[in-house]
């Protein structure tokens, strides 16, 4: 009964320990990323007392490089990082710009099994973007946005055995930036209480090596 009760416990702790995800386990992720987003920006500002509205509809194409660092929870569940730096395409090269995305990342394996995983994960954190105007070849100020974002999507993981594997995701994004300042800075902003908000939403398509230990 004893041999029988241990070659038991074997089998199981070994049949976990294979799972893609379990407790404890650490996974490190890099990746690229390539997003299209509806954007749509707000902005305000007061003269002789008069306020003065404007908005505009637009889209953007990115490219990301997101760093994901996991830990496992459970078998089903894990909590990790994410940091991903970025930049909006401008074929025209007028607007020279770069993003950085930090949040928190929880996840649930739907399936989690010796190389295959389906996971469903949310996003939660902080988006900067800074972005700069140029005109007739000279850059003439740079803009920074800060505020939050959320993220959901989903991820089918595949490791070719116990350490290297890939990953291909898919996530809804949504960012709520508010403008901060200009560098160099203009006083007629200030002067003007001028305010501006940048939204956008849209689709992110991520592709990425990974390991875990």
């Amino acid at each position: 009964m004893r041999l029988f009760a241990g070659i038991s416990t074997l089998l199981l702790a070994t049949s976990l320990f294979a799972q893609v995800n379990s407790k404890g386990r650490v996974q490190i992720g890099l990746g690229i990323s390539g997003g299209v987003h509806a954007t749509r920006f707000e902005n305000s500002f007061t003269v002789f007392g008069i306020t003065l509205k404007n908005s505009s509809d637009d889209g953007a194409a990115t490219v990301s490089y997101p760093l994901d660092i996991h830990v496992g929870l459970s078998n089903k569940f894990s909590l990790g990082l994410c940091l991903e730096p970025g930049s909006y395409i401008d074929s025209a090269g007028t607007r020279p710009n770069g993003f950085f995305v930090v949040g928190l990342s929880p996840r649930f394996y739907a399936i989690n099994k010796e190389h295959f995983a389906l996971l469903f994960n949310l996003d939660l954190g902080v988006s900067a973007l800074r972005i700069g105007e140029v005109r007739s070849g000279t850059k003439q100020f740079d803009d920074s946005y800060v505020g939050g974002h959320f993220r959901l999507g989903t991820q089918l993981q595949y490791y070719f055995g116990n350490t290297f594997g890939l990953n291909f995701g898919l996530k809804y994004a949504m960012h709520n930036m508010k403008w901060r300042d200009r560098d160099p800075e203009d006083p007629l902003l200030k002067d003007a209480d001028y305010e501006a908000t940048l939204r956008t939403s849209g689709v992110q398509i991520q592709l990425g090596a990974q390991v875990k230990f």
